[in-house]
């Protein structure tokens, strides 16, 4: 299927989350992608559909409101990346950690629960 592309310019002098980016742009149109090198002002986006004088503006609003790249937010984005082995490798600790919550009458933490804790803590470093 032939894509459609369209160039996107800024003057936003942060770079966006390249994640958070990706995301709104495909909560937009599930086919969006993006090419974009840090530093130039130029954004490319292809998507599967013709580009819409509304689908233009929804997608600027994206590149400009975009959160700004940070470590922290590298480190979430990785985070969601982990390979199986490193899960596996925190899901074994929160099996021990739960072992010595329930030994205080504690309740259990849910895989999700030490994941998003584990995405918490990367924002405060």
């Amino acid at each position: 299927m032939a894509g459609f592309y369209q160039t996107f310019t800024t003057a936003r002098a942060t770079e966006p989350d390249q994640a958070s980016l990706v995301a709104q742009l495909r909560a937009l149109d599930a086919t969006a992608g993006v090419q974009h090198q840090p530093g130039s002002p130029a954004y490319v986006i292809k998507k599967n559909t013709a580009w819409l004088p509304a689908h233009i503006t929804a997608a600027q609003n994206v590149i400009e409101t975009a959160p700004a790249a940070t470590p922290q937010r590298t480190a979430q984005s990785t985070i969601d990346q982990w390979p199986l082995d490193l899960k596996a490798a925190f899901l074994l600790v929160m099996e021990q950690v739960n072992a010595l919550r329930a030994f205080h009458s504690l309740p259990a933490f849910t895989a999700q629960q030490f994941y998003d804790a584990i995405k918490a803590k990367a924002l405060t470093l």
